[in-house]
């Protein structure tokens, strides 16, 4: 059974958008867009300070090579005894571990011994040492020897496929074990070999040193957006798992031997030590929730342990980790809360989430709550913005988002990241696209309306009775810029072409010019054969309107020169046109009868306006404008005067301008100028200088009619003054 018009019925439509945009989250949720992923990341940014400790923890200190240390020992690498002499001093101070954020994968070829190579190999020179104590021959054995004796770790680094290494040296494919990991696996668990991805190889610390300390991954995990939030606590080479650098330091400072890896069904779930578990990823990686930016840990120059400067209760007892925060040895990290983020810090701050018990994990059942969480909100936002009233709208989608930023807010309280970001999109989405297709339902009904009012009267009419609900009739008197253009000498261009080439013609002219109305907010009034009316200020509010009606007319001028190149190509004739422009109150309104109306304007300003386009031709000039026009304009244009006239019908005099862009009057500044005082000359009643000045304007400027226009008055008043003189002409025509 069919059911005519099944497909356009609105609720269907509502309930398709909102399957298709809840699939479509979905898709989003498992394809991890990168602009998504980076919002999930400013999310989960957004609530770290939910798990961070009022304090951070009295164990980890940074033994820092900072720029005093290099330049009081030196730049970087130093000699490996200075490293070793490093080692023995913090052992002194009694640390409970030293991890070492530096990687030893090449010989120190600063050593007597390699140097003595190097000169023979190289230069062919004999290198002899006298007086030289027997363990300072070779660095790197002195290096051992401190390492040793002391509670260090060595730093080493996971090779993976598309990593690049951050120290050179050779790769080893295994490296020796140092800790004892136990797995253990609860009921269905993944076996990690299979959950965890594996590095092929590693960088190692030189075999010499091996032996001498356990090693520490200093890998960190960066987010797609360069950002470290998380770092590996396990990494896997080969079929072996080793602890990072900052949980084998916490080891060796504990006095572990063993440390704990609990899979799950998903993979990898916790890593414990001794006392304390930190939840990890599938691939062994800890979400950190750093509490500061840099130096939230802290810091103690290397320079001043060297020199033994430091307070034995600074390192007593605690983990510390050598590495450099000089911007020139390029271990600067990006942070949450710190974009310059010393990289050994990052360690500091894995230990100190380890012992606080505050580190964030993503529950594995993330993927469940993700899908449940854009169905419920995907059903809910179809009820509301698809079939609910307006006012429901805006209650539900706070209520929504809010629902969604408060549980997710709860979770990470307790430790668990679920992003609401999904719920808020999936809201957001369906919220814009319902109620955008609701707007088009209802502007399509509008529409049908509006064609047909449109067969009738004008779209602006249409406009006016939307407005008004139906007041057809409804009319105010409003202060209007009034704009009148007209054809030079239309009749006799129509005689020269047919019937069709005239519309033709008079269509390629409206065209661009009803366009130019439009795009400086006027509204079309009327066209009453090749004449065109316009005003501004209604039927909405239109600042500045008398500037946009004098830009109007101003870009029709310049318009018609580029369409007169094309009308003269096409119909071998060219247009020239006239345009006034009065401001002034008129009354303006849906007039007519009760089949048909017109939104126009009535008022002796519009027929004032139609007056001052009369005498574009009379002064020879394209546009006329009223003195209150002009007044209307303010700065933004200049003005030359043309007259104070009576216009024919009217009693009372108006001043009338030409407008001119600046540009323009800056390049006639000396012409306006010698107007003026010629015009001054003629309005003060000296006829005499005032006809000499304007006889010279004419020589030098004979293509303007205006000054032959007062060349010529100022003769003949000179010829029959006037019994008394205001300056005021008094036109005879239209």
């Amino acid at each position: 059974m069919k059911f005519p018009g099944f497909r356009h019925a609105p609720w269907f439509s509502a309930s398709l958008t909102g399957l298709a945009v809840i699939l479509g989250m979905a898709f989003v949720y498992i394809a991890q867009p990168p602009l998504i992923s980076r919002l999930d990341f400013k999310i989960y940014d957004a609530f770290l300070p939910l798990r961070a400790e009022p304090e951070p923890s009295p164990v980890p200190v940074i033994i820092d090579l900072d720029e005093a240390s290099l330049r009081d020992y030196g730049q970087w690498p130093w000699p490996r005894y200075l490293v070793a002499d490093l080692l023995t001093t913090l052992t002194e101070y009694g640390v409970a571990a030293v991890g070492l954020d530096i990687m030893f994968s090449e010989p120190d070829r600063s050593s007597p011994d390699r140097m003595r190579e190097y000169l023979e190999r190289d230069k062919a020179v004999a290198l002899g040492f006298t007086g030289l104590p027997p363990e300072l021959y070779d660095y790197d054995a002195l290096l051992a020897r401190a390492l040793e004796n002391a509670p260090a770790v060595l730093g080493a680094y996971a090779r993976f496929d598309d990593a690049p290494a951050e120290s050179g040296g050779a790769d080893d494919a295994v490296p020796p074990l140092s800790v004892n990991v136990i797995e253990r696996a609860l009921p269905g668990a993944i076996p990690l070999n299979k959950s965890m991805r594996a590095a092929p190889g590693a960088i190692l610390p030189l075999p010499d040193l091996r032996g001498t300390a356990p090693l520490g991954f200093i890998n960190v995990a960066p987010d797609t957006d360069g950002m470290v939030r998380k770092v590996p606590l396990l990494v896997r080479v080969g079929d072996a798992l080793y602890p990072s650098l900052a949980l084998s330091s916490l080891m060796r400072g504990l006095g572990a031997k063993n440390l704990v890896a609990q899979s799950g069904p998903y993979g990898l779930e916790s890593v414990r030590v001794g006392a304390y578990a930190a939840p990890v990823t599938p691939q062994g990686e800890m979400h950190i929730p750093f509490i500061g930016p840099r130096k939230t840990y802290p810091y103690i120059s290397a320079g001043d342990v060297l020199r033994k400067n430091v307070s034995p209760d600074a390192l007593q007892g605690r983990v510390a980790f050598v590495g450099t925060s000089a911007p020139g040895l390029l271990d600067i990290r990006a942070t949450p809360l710190d974009a310059v983020y010393p990289g050994v810090e990052i360690h500091a701050a894995a230990v100190d989430a380890i012992l606080a018990g505050n580190a964030v994990s993503i529950p594995p059942w993330t993927p469940a709550a993700q899908a449940l969480g854009i169905l419920l909100a995907g059903i809910l936002s179809t009820l509301a913005f698809g079939f609910a009233r307006p006012r429901i709208y805006l209650p539900t989608g706070i209520a929504l988002v809010a629902a969604a930023v408060l549980l997710s807010r709860r979770l990470f309280t307790n430790g668990l990241f679920v992003s609401p970001l999904y719920v808020i999109l999936t809201v957001a989405v369906l919220g814009a696209l319902l109620l955008l297709l609701r707007f088009l339902q209802e502007e399509k009904q509008k529409l049908v309306l509006r064609n047909a009012f449109s067969r009738y009267v004008s779209p602006e009419v249409v406009k006016r009775i939307t407005k008004l609900r139906g007041d057809l009739f409804a009319g105010e008197e409003r202060e209007l810029s009034i704009l009148f253009t007209d054809i030079r000498g239309f009749t006799t261009l129509s005689e020269k072409l047919s019937p069709p080439q005239v519309v033709n013609l008079l269509n390629r002219y409206f065209t661009p010019m009803t366009a130019l109305v439009r795009a400086h907010s006027g509204t079309m009034d009327k066209f009453i054969g090749d004449a065109l009316m316009a005003f501004w200020n209604a039927p909405l509010d239109v600042p500045e309107h008398p500037v946009r009606a004098v830009s109007t007319a101003l870009a029709m001028q310049e318009k018609l020169l580029t369409l007169n190149g094309e009308l003269q190509a096409e119909f071998g004739l060219g247009i020239r046109i006239g345009a006034g422009i009065h401001t002034g109150p008129a009354y303006v309104g849906n007039m007519g009868s009760a089949e048909l109306v017109n939104y126009t304007l009535i008022g002796d300003n519009v027929n004032l306006a139609s007056r001052l386009e009369g005498l574009c031709p009379q002064y020879g000039v394209g546009l006329v404008v009223s003195g209150e026009t002009r007044a209307g304009c303010g700065e933004a244009f200049a003005f030359q005067y043309l007259d104070t006239i009576r216009v024919k019908g009217k009693s009372q005099p108006v001043k009338v301008y030409v407008p001119l862009r600046p540009e323009t009057e800056a390049s006639r500044r000396e012409e306006l100028r010698a107007w003026e005082e010629a015009c001054g000359l003629y309005l003060s009643g000296d006829f005499i200088h005032a006809a000499e000045a304007l006889a010279a304007l004419c020589e030098r400027f004979p293509e303007a009619a205006l000054y032959s226009v007062y060349r010529e008055r100022a003769r003949s008043l000179l010829r029959d003054p006037p019994e008394t003189w205001d300056g005021i002409w008094t036109a005879t025509r239209k």
